[in-house]
């Protein structure tokens, strides 16, 4: 049986357990205050970015997305949708949250734009015309080379405008996706292919494009900034500084960096961070 003497410390033993109890929901409703509903995040098939496996979403972005969710004290709800419709849906203001973008003048009337990571797009060759490209330069001037590309996907760099030349002459060709694309790599019908790094690595590690394949680093393709877009029409403004903030912290604390390291590897994520420094 407890002493007397034991009573007040199980007493104030209590208390505190109450109170830690109390604080902890309080700070949940809180969080729950400031975040409003939950948030409706797309996120597409983007190789190591995002993709299905054993029926749960793995990657880059659905790890950043839990993260954040954890840190913000908001819920955020991953839905997996085709690219083209999760555009089309957030400018139509039917979800929350973009992922993997860009920054556009154009998207920036309807969202605000939230930076985390970078992407970088790399050009993969077929080894019988490898020998002598070193850019995408190279391969304008070698009339027998046919470059695939997925349509809809802009890289912000000079490569926009190659691709654009030879589309004119007809060396360039469309895809609707990069399953697609690394297909008629696979067959030679196209010789060299524009894709994403979190693309291209997932894509030789399932065995989907030629294991010889070469990848030039070109120079016309400098990283770009990727973010999150965050629908002004749905979420309020402290709503968005709740997802800011962490996200930022995130950033600069090289929790990010760590996230892609651990997804495609350290040669690949130091690849893109050196190009990045050297723009």
């Amino acid at each position: 049986m407890p002493t007397s003497s034991d009573l007040p410390r199980q007493r104030r033993s209590r208390r505190w357990w109450l109170g830690l109890a109390f604080s902890l929901l309080c700070g949940g409703a809180l969080a729950q205050a400031r975040c409003g509903r939950p948030l409706v995040v797309a996120v597409s098939d983007l190789g190591l970015g995002a993709y299905q496996e054993q029926g749960e979403l793995r990657g880059i972005i659905p790890d950043l997305i839990r993260e954040l969710q954890a840190r913000s004290g908001c819920a955020l709800n991953l839905v997996m949708m085709p690219r083209a419709r999760a555009l089309l849906a957030f400018d139509r203001g039917e979800v929350d949250v973009i992922t993997s973008v860009m920054r556009t003048p154009e998207r920036d009337r309807v969202g605000a734009f939230l930076p985390y990571g970078y992407t970088k797009h790399d050009l993969l060759v077929l080894p019988e015309y490898a020998a002598g490209i070193g850019s995408l330069a190279d391969v304008v001037r070698r009339p027998e080379m046919t470059v695939g590309v997925v349509r809809g996907i802009r890289t912000n760099s000079r490569v926009d405008a190659q691709i654009e030349q030879l589309l004119v002459i007809r060396r360039a060709e469309y895809s609707t996706d990069y399953a697609g694309l690394s297909a008629k790599l696979s067959a030679r019908r196209i010789q060299a292919a524009i894709v994403p790094n979190a693309m291209h690595v997932k894509l030789r590690r399932d065995g989907l494009v030629p294991a010889d394949a070469a990848l030039v680093d070109v120079p016309e393709a400098t990283p770009q900034q990727l973010g999150l877009y965050v629908n002004r029409q749905r979420v309020t403004a402290p709503m968005i500084v709740q997802l800011e903030r962490p996200l930022a912290v995130m950033v600069s604390s090289g929790w990010v960096r760590q996230t892609y390291v651990r997804h495609m590897g350290e040669a690949e994520t130091r690849r893109m961070y050196q190009a990045l420094d050297k723009r």
